[in-house]
């Protein structure tokens, strides 16, 4: 990569983070009283304002929304690209696969309960210039055969035919979206291993790497507190790949508490990510790591492939953050609850 492409990178990165949500948006947004409030308040005042230009606001539910809003991302991953060779491009293609497994796993979902056909309703059409599937054909999917189809020839197709349910029995959507999620990691540290920057190449596996580890504690919370699983069921669920040792991740996954795997987390490395963080709810502290471990990097590090990655991961939380607005809007949560919700 040249000095030129990475200076552009890091220059433009930096400045799309300028433009993201500040305080007062939050407190403006949680002040809303419905979706079409909230709607009408990113169109007309945030940076989401180009995407939603086309849409009409009043009208608008929260099944349309995420997929606009998350467009938005995609733009300015491919702004970042067009600067970029090899690593970054590597993992612009993460990215879309995260959104790609998200929908195919939306829509196996749907067949799950036997409304596949609902899938329609909320396919991200805008998407279709981003991803090498298409959603037209998972619109017309009907069963889990239905769906191999309209996978062949994409990397999914391999990993998907071992969940391939028999006798007539329901998908095993968790298990199966955990697989896909793991070769998708798989596939981007592959080629990081690979890239001709040797010297870069350890420092952003290094912060790959922490970001895995987060993940791994995100779903062992997720597995233990939401399904119930064993510590014997965990393990083989989590991430093959980060810097925590697999001793830690067995006792983490024998914690008998959210607290107690926070506890355990701070003998390593993740502790001093910890300290000092303030959060509302256990089950937001992997959240607010990511977001002060990005927001660090974004500021300090000269690495544009890390740059942009700290960048997309803090525009993913700002997009959470959104979606729980949105939900805590729909139920009718004061403006001062909804506010614990946010990770900032």
């Amino acid at each position: 990569m040249s000095s030129q492409s990475s200076n552009a990178i890091l220059a433009k990165a930096r400045a799309m983070y300028g433009k993201c949500l500040k305080d007062s948006d939050y407190h403006n947004l949680a002040e809303c009283r419905s979706v079409s409030e909230i709607a009408a308040y990113l169109k007309q005042r945030t940076n989401y304002s180009s995407v939603m230009s086309g849409l009409n606001e009043t009208e608008i539910h929260r099944g349309q929304l995420e997929p606009v809003l998350r467009q938005n991302i995609y733009f300015d991953v491919f702004a970042l690209s067009r600067y970029a060779l090899e690593d970054t491009l590597s993992f612009s293609d993460f990215i879309i696969s995260k959104t790609e497994i998200e929908q195919i796993i939306r829509c196996l979902m749907l067949v799950n309960i036997g409304k596949p056909e609902e899938y329609v309703y909320s396919m991200p059409l805008s998407f279709d210039r981003f991803s090498k599937i298409s959603f037209k054909a998972l619109a017309s999917v009907r069963s889990y055969d239905d769906m191999l189809n309209a996978l062949k020839g994409t990397w999914y197709y391999s990993p998907m035919l071992k969940f391939r349910p028999k006798d007539g029995s329901k998908i095993n959507i968790t298990e199966l979206e955990i697989a896909l999620e793991n070769k998708s990691y798989e596939k981007v540290i592959q080629a990081m291993a690979e890239g001709k920057n040797k010297g870069d190449g350890k420092e952003l596996r290094d912060i790959f790497s922490a970001m895995l580890d987060f993940e791994n504690m995100s779903r062992i919370i997720r597995l233990k507190k939401y399904y119930h699983f064993t510590p014997e069921q965990i393990m083989p669920m989590l991430i093959p790949y980060g810097k925590i040792s697999k001793k830690m991740l067995s006792d983490l996954c024998s914690a008998e508490s959210v607290s107690e795997i926070f506890e355990l987390s701070k003998t390593t490395y993740l502790g001093r990510l910890m300290s000092g963080s303030q959060y509302d709810d256990p089950t937001q502290m992997t959240d607010i790591m990511i977001y002060n471990y990005c927001r660090h990097h974004l500021r300090l590090s000269p690495n544009p492939t890390i740059v942009m990655i700290s960048y997309i991961y803090l525009r993913e939380i700002e997009l959470k953050n959104i979606i729980n607005l949105i939900e805590a809007t729909r139920y009718g949560i004061p403006a001062d609850e909804k506010a614990k919700l946010l990770i900032k």
